[in-house]
């Protein structure tokens, strides 16, 4: 399996990754590659983050022969995508609604302690919806439905 799967900040990717982990499926996800890739600690630089890491973590992903891989919607470019297809990869997009983003949003910062991540939902549901008119995207998933439902719709 040669499969990108494409969400944005809580659409349901860690959860998932946890719950196909739990299956024995083995899956990667970009937070953890950051974190390994920079000694340990996830990168505060943004700029270091975008023109160093990403881009030694995207060609890595590139080179494998077999993986299950998660990423936010803001590291890799239609390009990477185009490159990433040639090379024989699947496209997965979690498909959700800005209004559902906001209500998950909302959720996680009064029930668990998580930054605002409202500044950045919409154009995490810009870059999803060109994902979608680019013709990149093999298959969407609904984000919404159980973790068991999508993560059998997605194997």
């Amino acid at each position: 399996m040669k499969t990108i799967v494409i969400g944005s900040s809580l659409s349901g990717k860690t959860t998932l990754v946890r719950h196909l982990r739990s299956q024995k499926i083995d899956c990667s996800e970009v937070d953890e590659e950051l974190t390994k890739i920079n000694g340990g600690t996830f990168p505060s630089d943004v700029d270091e983050k975008h023109n160093v890491l990403i881009p030694k973590i995207i060609a890595d992903i590139l080179a494998k022969k077999d993986i299950l891989f998660f990423t936010n919607t803001d590291y890799f470019t239609l390009e990477d995508l185009r490159k990433a297809k040639s090379l024989g990869f699947k496209i997965v997009q979690l498909d959700i609604s800005l209004p559902e983003l906001i209500k998950r949003n909302k959720y996680r910062m009064e029930n668990e302690g998580y930054d605002d991540m409202t500044q950045w939902l919409e154009g995490m549901t810009d870059y999803q919806d060109a994902l979608k008119q680019s013709g990149l995207v093999d298959q969407s998933l609904d984000a919404t439905l159980p973790t068991d439902q999508i993560a059998k719709q997605l194997l």
